[in-house]
């Protein structure tokens, strides 16, 4: 599998990009920290961003150790984001409040390639695109109201499935600001995009969600609850 990626942070912010990314060995993952406004408390001294990279790195290890479970529909995915919930959650127990409605939470993404096919996990509202070459699938839940936190129970909700080899020529993982183009702003459609990252790459769609953004900074055409969004996109060919 190749795997290439950009991901970037709301222009001109005083704090650290808190969507995160991570490949290794036929495997990746995307994170999206959920943003609240600036002086919120959290319960936590250390932050949404150390929460998605913490995490994504933890899942993007347990993905990679042997040996890997069978792959059943992806639900060896499942397993191992719960395990890497409950491990973080362990590591900052001691020092922050893991009850406090505001506790650091991020959506996830996790595509995972093996000899025996390519098996995903879709936790909340980001995106997954599978294209098999004959149509592009959307893998999402939209106005999901799990993320990933401090509750490995919030696993069981995520999508999962897989796909036998050879079934997927390409596969897409796209934060929310990175979909925008096409789901919120409607001025590609989802074949349209993955072209795009096809041709020019993630960097060329950031740079045309950043112009649309631009376009709009009262958010009038496009409401939203702001201007610019983090935004990481991966493109893996298969």
């Amino acid at each position: 599998m190749k795997v290439s990626w950009a991901t970037r942070a709301v222009p001109n912010r005083d704090w650290p990009n808190e969507d995160f990314v991570a490949a290794a060995d036929g495997a990746v993952v995307v994170l999206d920290g959920c943003s609240l406004p600036p002086g919120t408390d959290l319960g936590c001294r250390h932050g949404t961003a150390w929460y998605a990279r913490t995490l994504g790195l933890d899942l993007l290890g347990r993905m990679l150790e042997p040996p890997v479970a069978p792959m059943d529909r992806g639900n060896a995915l499942r397993a191992c984001l719960a395990d890497a919930i409950e491990a973080v959650a362990q590591r900052h127990a001691g020092t922050c409040d893991l009850r406090h409605p505001a506790t650091p939470a991020a959506t996830v993404l996790a595509l995972r390639e093996r000899p025996e096919g390519v098996e995903y996990l879709v936790l909340a509202d980001s995106v997954l695109l599978l294209d098999s070459g004959d149509s592009v699938e959307v893998v999402s839940r939209e106005y999901a109201r799990t993320y990933a936190a401090a509750d490995p129970a919030a696993a069981a909700r995520a999508i999962t499935g897989a796909r036998p080899p050879g079934a997927l020529r390409r596969a897409a993982l796209l934060t929310d600001g990175a979909s925008r183009l096409a789901d919120r702003f409607k001025i590609l459609g989802w074949q349209e995009l993955l072209t795009l990252l096809v041709a020019d790459g993630p960097e060329a769609l950031i740079d045309q969600t950043r112009s649309a953004e631009d376009a709009d900074p009262d958010c009038q055409r496009w409401p939203r609850a702001k201007r610019h969004d983090d935004a990481t996109a991966v493109l893996c060919v298969l």
